[in-house]
């Protein structure tokens, strides 16, 4: 089995988390909000959806601020979360139940929403990141240009949707734990928010 990439923080960016974080924080306690997983459908993405034979079905569907789809006589479909395959199951079901006869429902993701997350405050390169599969907390401060003089690694804030419409909540992380060894590494998803707050001098 290959040996998992190392991050490419750079030697800079280690030391100033060390050299802010390490010697007064104290072991992180990271509660990750429930979510939807990353890789399955959020708000934004639209689908296109076919119905066997039934071409009064066929179109595209925008996944709702609420996780729904608005679908013809079954109406509001949850998503969030789901893969395209277990989001035709669901509509086969529902279709099931009084409308068609074995109904076969194809759903291919057409466009995926905001598939980015934010990285702002004391990094060397604020702005915007593209999200891929597996990027963590460490990796896109890497990204970012690594950390400035001033930034507070044990007081990093990220802000996330938790799939239930607009709500989001926001957590503290300490950066500096992760470095040294005494929390994980965080896993973002698409949409986070992280801030990297200023020192208290």
């Amino acid at each position: 089995m290959s040996a998992r990439p190392r991050s490419r923080l750079s030697w800079l960016g280690l030391g100033l988390v060390l050299a802010f974080g390490t010697a007064c924080d104290r072991p992180a306690r990271v509660e990750a909000p429930i979510i939807a997983p990353s890789a399955g459908l959020r708000p934004g993405d639209e689908l296109d959806i076919r119905v066997f034979d039934e071409d009064r079905f066929n179109g595209t569907y925008a996944v709702a601020e609420d996780g729904t789809i608005d679908f013809p006589m079954v109406g509001g479909v949850a998503v969030t979360g789901l893969t395209k395959d277990e989001v035709a199951r669901q509509i086969e079901t529902r279709l099931a139940d009084g409308y068609l006869n074995h109904p076969h429902v194809v759903v291919q993701i057409k466009e995926r929403g905001n598939r980015e997350i934010s990285i702002l405050g004391q990094v060397n390169e604020a702005g915007s990141l593209g999200w891929r599969d597996g990027l963590t907390l460490v990796q896109a401060v890497s990204l970012a240009g690594g950390l400035t003089p001033f930034a507070a690694p044990a007081r990093v804030k990220l802000t996330r949707r938790t799939g239930r419409g607009d709500e989001t909540v926001t957590f503290e992380i300490s950066l500096s734990a992760i470095v040294d060894g005494r929390a994980e590494d965080l896993v973002l998803r698409p949409g986070d928010i992280v801030f990297v707050p200023e020192t208290r001098m």
